[in-house]
């Protein structure tokens, strides 16, 4: 019985008709849809071509406004460990109650305690769910402290020196006041914190699931412009110790303080102040969780090649080195392993910290990459680029030794009067001039013909939030990525993930305060690194109507038995295509919208995704990214 039952299933599943007396059919054939226009697709070649590197699936992070902390990291209290006094106006993000003072005797490294008097009291608003939160404190001092969390209050006693207190609550929906306050004594209070209870070390587990369902292959961090004025050390070891500093790429002292208040009032406290409670530790297991492949920037702006050499060996060395030792005792004793490194970010640009000529860079290039690899000598090694000017070509011609990759940025031009077809080619002919420039460079400096482009940094210009004309140039990025495998080794997205609030940001993912959603590229990046084969073939489909513009590429598996045609459409036209009648669908995948500005939010997807099992035919909608996976044989 159990046999018939599993066989009936096994039919039903194939799409068989079963029941109790009577013949197993076959369902009716598909009918054929009805479409604008019909085009042949001859596969000129299913022969396993260049190898596709899986990293130009990647993505990018850097700690710039909206994209790491209320973001990706859970906090929600701000200025939580008192960079500046409390209740310091235009400053501090905290209001006072009483005679709130403060003091640099305090638990973490460089901002101050609150002292509270009997009767004095902290207090900001946080954006709540009704869900479980959990919290905690640092107090010393004689005395009692109430926590009031909304509806919830709860008091704490405290005794002696800096001890950590914590308390759970639960939240309810809105705006909600967060309230310390001493009801006895005098206490001191830092290092504060409230996340949601289901974090993952530190992070908002919904952004973690989205990044994971993302499938970037490989994560470049922490910048970007950041980075040049990043000092790794002051985010390892005990979070709530660590300083908080200036992020200097975007709060640059000017020592003027109505000017930093006016700059507080235009961004969040953490897009300006850096607490530094995401750094390499973090990032590490934000990648083991999503299954992504960390890609580890270097300093070259403000820091040193000693500097550099140690976080190699922080993440790669044994635990019986200095640094690996202290990485062990932070709590991770076996190495970290990173194979990816890119020394530097920019460093041609007036606008990076650090900025030098070329002359002098090379050197400063060399001297950072033969440190870092005097630790790890397996490392790879991606360099500064910009192969429009004559920089790429002297990193070429004195640092080939020391590159794996050459790093090239690409933020293209997005014009709201282009047509999609020419919006894609404002990305790709951009793309296309780089991949060409490198082909030149590499055939007239043979020392560097090893050296792969790595597109570390590639999206259009930031001008509004992601939208279908966007993951059209994306996927068709993409496709050129892939046309041109044998040069093109890495590319990650810019960026993975921001703040739906970041109005102008053109990312994959946006997160509102609890929930993360794809936005269309994110769509169009997932259904490429889910679906595509690891080597290049060759297809041509004949347009009959040429104004349809058509992009696509051609990928095969080693065995040749599996293959993704992938075809941007552009065109307002639904489109049927003919392929080799020894070939199956066995999945097509669509991203679609009825308009090329067409966009996603939290209340709902004008782009969708839709993955259909054993398509019959294979149609594309207008506007569309459709990737066919195709059985051949």
């Amino acid at each position: 019985m159990k046999r018939m039952t599993k066989l009936l299933a096994a039919a039903v599943g194939a799409g068989v008709l079963a029941c109790a007396g009577c013949v197993p059919q076959a369902p009716p054939a598909a009918e054929k849809p009805e479409c604008d226009l019909e085009y042949d697709v001859a596969f000129l070649s299913l022969e396993k071509g260049n190898e596709i590197s899986p990293l130009i699936y990647g993505e990018f992070l850097e700690h710039i406004p909206g994209c790491i902390y209320g973001v990706i990291w859970a906090e929600l209290i701000e200025d939580r460990k008192f960079y500046y006094r409390p209740g310091e106006e235009g400053l501090s993000p905290w209001q006072t109650q009483g005679e709130v003072g403060a003091d640099e005797e305090c638990y973490s490294e460089n901002g101050y305690a609150a002292i509270l008097p009997e009767g004095a009291a902290i207090f900001q608003t946080v954006s709540l769910g009704a869900e479980m939160y959990d919290g905690y404190f640092y107090a010393k001092g004689e005395g009692t402290v109430r926590v009031q969390v909304g509806e919830f209050s709860e008091e704490i006693a405290v005794s002696g020196g800096f001890v950590k207190y914590a308390f759970s609550a639960v939240g309810a929906e809105g705006e909600t006041e967060v309230r310390f306050s001493c009801t006895q004594g005098e206490i001191a209070l830092d290092s504060l914190s409230l996340m949601p209870a289901d974090n993952y070390m530190g992070m908002r587990r919904d952004t973690l699931d989205a990044m994971k369902s993302l499938a970037g292959t490989i994560y470049r961090w922490p910048g970007g412009n950041f980075v040049s004025g990043y000092q790794w050390k002051d985010g390892i070891g005990d979070r709530d110790r660590r300083p908080s500093r200036r992020n200097l790429a975007w709060f640059p002292d000017t020592g003027d303080v109505q000017d930093d208040i006016d700059r507080l009032e235009t961004a969040g406290f953490y897009d300006r102040i850096e607490p530094n409670d995401m750094g390499t530790d973090e990032f590490l297991a934000m990648c083991e969780y999503i299954g992504a492949i960390p890609y580890m920037a270097v300093n070259t702006g403000s820091s040193s090649a000693e500097e550099a050499a140690d976080l190699v060996e922080y993440c790669n060395g044994a635990a019986d080195t200095e640094y690996g030792a202290l990485r062990a005792g932070n709590g991770h004793e076996s190495a970290y392993d990173i194979r990816y490194w890119c020394v530097g970010n920019e460093m041609q640009g007036d606008w990076q910290i650090g900025h030098t000529s070329i002359a002098e860079y090379v050197d400063v290039h060399n001297a950072f990459s033969e440190a870092m690899k005097e630790i790890d000598g397996d490392i790879l090694i991606t360099g500064c680029g910009d192969n429009c000017s004559e920089w790429t070509e002297q990193m070429f011609r004195n640092c080939a030794d020391n590159l794996d990759y050459i790093g090239e940025h690409l933020y293209a031009q997005s014009d709201d009067s282009y047509e999609p077809s020419l919006h894609i080619l404002s990305m790709t002919n951009n793309l296309d001039m780089r991949i060409a420039n490198h082909r030149r460079l590499i055939a007239e400096i043979p020392s560097a013909a090893h050296v792969k482009i790595a597109f570390d940094e590639f999206a259009y210009e930031w001008d509004g939030q992601s939208q279908l004309r966007d993951a059209l140039g994306i996927a068709a990025s993409l496709n050129l990525f892939i046309d041109n495998a044998d040069v093109v080794g890495m590319a990650n997205y810019s960026d993975a993930v921001f703040t739906e609030s970041k109005s102008n940001a053109p990312s994959a993912l946006y997160s509102s305060d609890r929930e993360t959603y794809f936005s269309p590229v994110g769509y169009a990046l997932k259904a490429y690194a889910q679906n595509m084969q690891a080597y290049s073939a060759e297809a041509v489909i004949r347009q009959t109507d040429k104004t349809t513009a058509l992009d696509y590429a051609l990928t095969v598996s080693a065995d040749g038995k599996r293959a993704t045609l992938a075809i941007v459409n552009p065109s307002s036209k639904s489109i049927l295509l003919n392929l080799r009648e020894d070939s199956r669908i066995v999945r097509k995948v669509s991203v679609a919208g009825t308009s090329a500005t067409a966009a996603n939010s939290a209340d709902g997807d004008e782009v969708s995704y839709v993955v259909t099992e054993n398509a019959a035919f294979a149609a594309i909608e207008p506007l569309s990214i459709t990737l066919f996976v195709l059985e051949i044989g």
